[in-house]
């Protein structure tokens, strides 16, 4: 089968040599702020209540990524418009175990939508469903940065910050812009935190946990647990041969991965993350796309968690097993963001650090590797899925932002 579909100037596999990006991120690194090992923003919403918003009030969520409770008793959660310098607050209490998430009922803009899930605290404030600040602090004294007034970073008393749309303070980027029926969600059900916001949040559909909420744990390098401790080897240029051609699912265990512009004898390239699968004693390798390979538009990408699809993991390669984030998943295009390639290697590699067991939806094209972890044009999805064996696996998610579904 030929590699590069009806998405052809997208979708070639790196063996083609179709080419570099065409585009590089040239970001302002900002300041970052202290101490946000542990309690972190994970979410944040500011349709609450307009046209069209899917829920009633805007709202924060937090959550602690640490490995012990923290109190929380005494912060405070604080927004600012995207330029400006007047601050208001949201006060808090408690103490957040480690996994647990907390969720900050803020004002809402009209009548739309459904009421959140009971909050563990509430504010006056209404946030900008699109663009502004939201710092967590350890105190309640109003923050009285940015605009003209300077910069809110480095500050002790920030313990996490997160800068969106058009903002003029961030940790090292600016999250993407949200919207009435859009979040920022923090990657890995909030353990991704890499100090840049741009590639640690997404868009996504607005999805709020609170005290009661299953409780999620994080491994090393921001990311959960994963469903038994990786082993990790050097990657290889010599693979099995148990795919084919046909679409299917592959189940096995993640030894290596292969970033942009890894030397060619482990098939690296300028414009995919290679993953190399260890399948019934043989290493199978997976290409994904990190980039476009004629200019924009980059690929975008998401998470979400779900059940996996196709039936129970079992090693090997499942042919017919196919995946329609759709009908499958309830997605659509407007729940993705778009991405530069070095943001979507980090987002990749974030996702995947304590990856053990993974299923992935790929199109095989020989029998030692697949290609196609994106929405294509035939309701065919790929998909790279981790901690498969337990209840609640992640989906890693892809498409181009010229699709629409």
């Amino acid at each position: 089968m030929t590699l590069c579909n009806r998405w052809g100037l997208f979708l070639c596999a790196a063996f083609l040599g179709c080419g570099s990006p065409g585009d590089t991120d040239t970001d302002t690194v900002e300041a970052t702020a202290t101490g946000s090992a542990n309690v972190v923003i994970s979410q944040i919403y500011g349709g609450g209540g307009n046209s069209g918003a899917p829920l009633s009030n805007d709202y924060v969520e937090l959550f602690n990524r640490g490995t012990s409770s923290v109190s929380i008793a005494g912060w405070s959660v604080q927004y600012a418009s995207a330029s400006g310098s007047s601050w208001a607050k949201a006060s808090l209490s408690g103490t957040l175990p480690a996994g647990g998430y907390y969720l900050v009922q803020l004002a809402s803009g009209g009548s739309a939508g459904a009421s959140l899930p009971p909050a563990d605290a509430t504010g006056s404030m209404n946030i900008s469903a699109t663009n502004g600040k939201l710092a967590l602090v350890t105190n309640q004294t109003l923050l009285s940065c940015g605009g003209s007034s300077g910069a809110c970073l480095p500050n002790a008393s920030i313990r996490d910050f997160v800068g969106y749309g058009t903002a003029d303070q961030f940790e090292g980027g600016a999250a993407p812009s949200f919207s009435n029926t859009s979040a920022g969600l923090r990657g890995a059900r909030g353990c991704t935190d890499t100090d840049e916001n741009a590639a640690d949040i997404a868009v996504g559909a607005p999805a709020p946990r609170n005290s009661g909420s299953a409780h999620t744990a994080c491994g090393g390098g921001g990311t959960p647990g994963g469903d038994g401790t990786p082993t990790r080897r050097p990657c290889t240029g010599t693979f099995g041969s148990a795919m084919s051609a046909t679409y299917g699912r592959l189940d096995g265990f993640l030894v290596a991965i292969v970033d942009p512009n890894t030397g060619s004898s482990c098939r690296g390239d300028d414009n995919h993350v290679h993953l190399q699968v260890q399948v019934n004693g043989g290493v199978e390798d997976i290409a994904v796309n990190i980039a476009s390979t004629s200019g924009n538009p980059n690929v975008d990408f998401r998470t979400l968690a779900a059940s996996l699809g196709g039936g129970a993991w079992s090693e090997g390669w499942h042919t017919g097993v196919q995946l329609d984030y759709a009908t499958s998943l309830g997605v659509h295009s407007s729940s993705f963001t778009e991405e530069t390639a070095s943001q979507l290697t980090s987002l990749v590699d974030n996702a995947l650090a304590n990856a053990n067991h993974v299923s992935i939806f790929t199109t095989g094209f020989d029998p030692t590797g697949g290609h196609l972890v994106h929405r294509e044009g035939s309701n065919h999805d790929g998909a790279i899925v981790i901690n498969p064996t337990t209840s609640n696996p992640t989906y890693l998610l892809f498409h181009f932002a010229n699709q629409s579904f």
